[in-house]
């Protein structure tokens, strides 16, 4: 039988079929490629039914509403990819979306208020990766109560009174008018995908990666090829706070004040980008390019919905079904983890 080894999706040591290994790039291929393609076929029903919704104002402005919930939505990847799901991406939005403002107001300079709000996500992550896997506990219960804390937290040192705002730097980054030099694309976009082309280098072309992989397809054979379980669950879920602070740090800018509940949407929209992008929520298939297409589709999505003025319960009944329907393309692939 001819063998191969596929480090693209598993880890180094994992030996599957050769004819397996082409019959799944070719899934993926044809994955992005659906999900591509919905991208456009949304847009085009978009520009023809809803008046405005290919002018370039309401491009960039979708652009940029797509660069919050991808960002976040990388963060949530890695949980998936590991197989959890990190249901504190809202809290740690929230909170740094706070920090931002009120030490900003404190007159905190800008670098240390951006190394408080990025180390705040760093160390949550990292505890939820921690603690879920130290002690067993499913990671929809951690993160969840870990939510709970954040919001308590911030509560506690504000008073329930938020002061201040952000400065103004950070407002340039994120208005839909802004320009990057010569591009008429605000900067935010442009971090939003120079993060994802890093975290995808990451973890299709480094050791780490593989290791993520192994662990979300087989957390047995991880083991026995020598991937330490607790490293790769602290730092998956770590990448998730860190994304999903730099995601509240940003929208600081564009709401201009600090705002808690201003991560709620994200609940439920960052995991609906990862589903939509073809990673799957078993684990071990997927990665940050596929989030970004699936960010594309739903901000997309939404938009033209709005532009139907339909009312927030149709808007997350036809969501759902465009999730079912992409779930049930991507349903149709064997699990890796049966193949090995």
């Amino acid at each position: 039988m001819t063998t191969t080894i596929t480090p693209r999706s598993v880890s180094d040591a994992v030996v599957v079929d050769a004819p397996e290994v082409r019959s799944q790039r070719l899934k993926t291929l044809a994955g992005t490629g659906f999900n591509v393609v919905l991208a456009v076929v949304i847009f085009i029903v978009g520009a023809i039914v809803v008046p405005g919704f290919a002018q370039a104002g309401s491009v960039r402005s979708m652009a940029v509403l797509a660069s919050f919930l991808g960002i976040a939505a990388l963060g949530q990847t890695m949980a998936v990819l590991v197989g959890g799901i990190d249901l504190s991406v809202p809290a740690i939005i929230g909170a740094g979306n706070v920090m931002a403002a009120k030490l900003t107001g404190d007159g905190v300079p800008s670098v240390l208020m951006v190394v408080l709000v990025l180390l705040m996500g760093v160390l949550v992550g990292c505890f939820n990766g921690y603690v879920s896997h130290r002690w067993r506990i499913p990671p929809l219960i951690i993160t969840l109560a870990t939510a709970s804390i954040v919001g308590g937290l911030v509560l506690l040192w504000t008073g329930a009174k938020i002061t201040g705002s952000a400065p103004q730097w950070l407002t340039q980054l994120t208005s839909p008018a802004s320009t990057t030099g010569p591009l008429p694309i605000a900067p935010v976009v442009l971090i939003w995908l120079a993060l994802a082309l890093v975290l995808a280098f990451i973890v299709r072309r480094t050791k780490l990666g593989r290791q993520i992989y192994a662990f979300g397809v087989n957390r047995k054979a991880a083991t026995l090829m020598l991937v330490s379980q607790t490293r790769v669950s602290v730092i998956a879920f770590g990448a998730s706070g860190l994304f999903a602070s730099i995601a509240g740090l940003l929208l600081a800018g564009f709401t201009g004040s600090g705002v808690f509940n201003v991560g709620d949407q994200y609940l439920f929209l960052a995991i609906a980008a990862v589903v939509v992008g073809g990673t799957s929520l078993l684990g071990g298939r997927g990665g940050p390019l596929r989030t970004v297409i699936g960010s594309i589709v739903l901000i997309e999505l939404t938009t033209m919905l709005a532009g139907f003025h339909l009312s927030a319960a149709a808007q997350q009944a036809v969501l759902g079904a465009v999730i079912v329907l992409v779930v049930a393309f991507y349903g149709r692939e064997r699990r890796i983890s049966e193949r090995i």
